[in-house]
Order: C-alpha cells, then structure tokens, then sequence
C-alpha cells in the first residue's frame, strides 16, 4: 500500500482510468472508494453480446458496486453480490476478490419475453415485488463458512438498494453513486466509519463529523452519470473533493478473472452424488456443463466421471485435459 498523499494533484497519474482509488476523509470520519471499469467490464459483457443495452448496463453498475464495496474487505476472499429477479431477468451475480478479479454473468428467465430495451430496473427485476438482493462475504480461512445477507429489493435504482442494504447490514451511513453504458462503468462509494469506543474515528467532535459528512455527501451528489464513466478520476475527485483534505490511501487495478477449473467443475459433479452423474451418462452420454461467467466447456466422459469417484483419485482433477474429455474456451 502506497503511503497517504493529499489528493491536490487533479493530473495524478496514479489514479488511472481502470482503478479502485481509496480515499480517507479524516474531518467527517468517513472513507471513499471511487472505481472505473473499461476493458475490464468488456471482458465480461463481451461474454454475453447478446444481451440489450439495457441489461450490459445493469451488469455493468453490479461490476462497478462489487468492485466498489471489495475495497473494504480485511480478509483473503471475495464480495458476491446478487440481484434475484422476478421479472425478464432471473439472476444477475458479480463477484470481485481481495486482489480485483473481477467476473459477472446476467440470466434471463427463458419463460418471459425479452426485456424492452427501455425498460426500467424495477421492469426488469421487481415487476412483482419479489426481487431481493443479496450480498455474500466468502473468505478463504478454513473453517468459516461464507456469510450472506438477504434483503427485498426497494427503490428505482441499484444504488439505492444496495444503500438501503448497507445501512441495515452495516448500520454505516452509506451513499453510493452508478452509471454503465454497458461498456464502461464508474461509481462512487462513500461511507462513515464505524465509531471506537463511543467516539468517531478521526473526529472528536460528533457536530463538526456529521456537518462534514453532510457536505461529503452534497458535493458527490453532483456528480453526472457522464462524468462517472468518463471524466478523468483524478480530475473528478479533486473537482469533487479539492477542499476537504481528502488523502489517497491507494490505488489498485482490478481486472477480469474467473476461478473456474476443472477441478472445481469435478468436485461440483462429485458432490451431486455418483447415482445423478451415472443418470446423466446414460441419458447424454457425457456430462457437459458450461461456465456461466466465462463460458469455459467442461466435458467429462463416462471414464472421467468412473475416476470422479475413485478415491484417492485425484489425477483428473489436477489435469487440464485427459484423453475423452475437452476444455473449450
């Protein structure tokens, strides 16, 4: 981690146009996470070209909040965050680690009409008020299990409900600002911290934090959709924040990655159970199962699946490919 700096310098070429930029309010107590995806976010919506721009857009203010909200992680995993559906779209999933690879997928639901390319989010999702938002914090320490919170969507817009969410979950007053094109996406977090002790972190006076985090959240509330995708983020930050003393405490790149392996796919099959997969075989003559976030093949034969079940076996899943069985990007 870089050491703090004042963010003064709107030409900063530290804050690069693909990046996760942290900064510190110390006067309001309060920090800040701006994000910009461009190739990033490319790398997945190109995996789903036939979406409307309607929902590369959606996917791409999901990419930017979960990129947003791994910023604050404090341990080696991941942030999911889910959108379920209960209109065209049945599923939107964006995941983002510790390090910044970054991955989503979008699924419609094959039983509704395609979305019109101008609906709304609340069409697309909520068009029953049954849509719910979800958030997973999966660490990689041994023995814990992933937490996950659940919440019914509200409001117009994602970033409203991932607010409302944050606020419930976290009781942290928090803001958060959106905006996709479907090929590039911006956002802007903000959100106090949580208080040591009875006293704010960074302010000793509770009047003069809540006044400065007031003022936070005036000045981000000007920001422009455009401006979030397009501007310079060291030029947006500094036009945004040049009097508050904000610091840069670092910058980071995240980047398209998806985990998916062979091995995790065969350890998902030998979970189903050796009687599904022998079911399968006989009904397709293979298993086939395709990544929904990097549309990676899997293919496992009727040996391959016998070896699945083999124990102590363990040198297909170590493999990339074995005779029978392909893997096709």
């Amino acid at each position: 981690m870089s050491a703090p700096i004042h963010l003064l310098n709107p030409n900063d070429s530290a804050l690069a146009e693909e990046s996760l930029t942290r900064l510190l309010f110390e006067e309001a107590s309060a920090r800040a996470h701006f994000v910009r995806l461009g190739s990033t976010l490319s790398a997945i919506t190109s995996r789903h070209a036939e979406l409307a721009p309607c929902l590369l857009s959606l996917l791409g203010e999901m990419s930017a909040a979960t990129t947003l909200l791994s910023g604050a992680l404090k341990f080696e995993g991941s942030v999911l965050l889910q959108l379920h559906g209960d209109g065209p779209v049945r599923l939107v999933v964006t995941e983002c680690s510790d390090s910044l690879g970054l991955r989503g997928t979008l699924t419609l639901d094959s039983t509704q009409t395609s979305p019109d390319p101008q609906s709304t989010l609340t069409q697309l999702v909520n068009a029953h008020g049954q849509g719910r938002l979800s958030l997973v914090l999966d660490t990689k320490a041994p023995g814990q299990r992933p937490y996950q919170g659940i919440v019914a969507f509200e409001g117009e817009a994602l970033a409203g409900a991932i607010e409302s969410y944050m606020s419930q979950s976290e009781q942290l007053p928090t803001r958060l600002w959106l905006a996709s094109d479907g090929q590039v996406a911006g956002g802007l977090l903000l959100q106090q911290m949580p208080q040591v002790g009875g006293t704010a972190r960074g302010a000793s006076d509770p009047a003069r934090r809540e006044d400065a985090w007031n003022r936070l959240c005036l000045l981000a509330d000007t920001v422009a959709p455009s401006e979030l995708m397009h501007t310079p983020p060291g030029l947006l930050l500094h036009q945004l924040f040049w009097e508050e003393s904000a610091r840069v405490l670092d910058t980071r790149h995240p980047r398209f990655e998806c985990p998916c392996s062979r091995a995790r796919v065969g350890r998902m099959l030998a979970g189903l159970g050796q009687d599904e997969v022998e079911s399968i075989l006989q009904e397709r003559g293979e298993v086939e199962t395709r990544c929904d976030f990097c549309n990676t093949l899997y293919r496992f034969d009727a040996i391959d699946c016998a070896r699945l079940f083999t124990e102590g076996d363990s040198s297909l899943l170590d493999s990339a490919s074995q005779p029978g069985s392909t893997t096709t990007h």
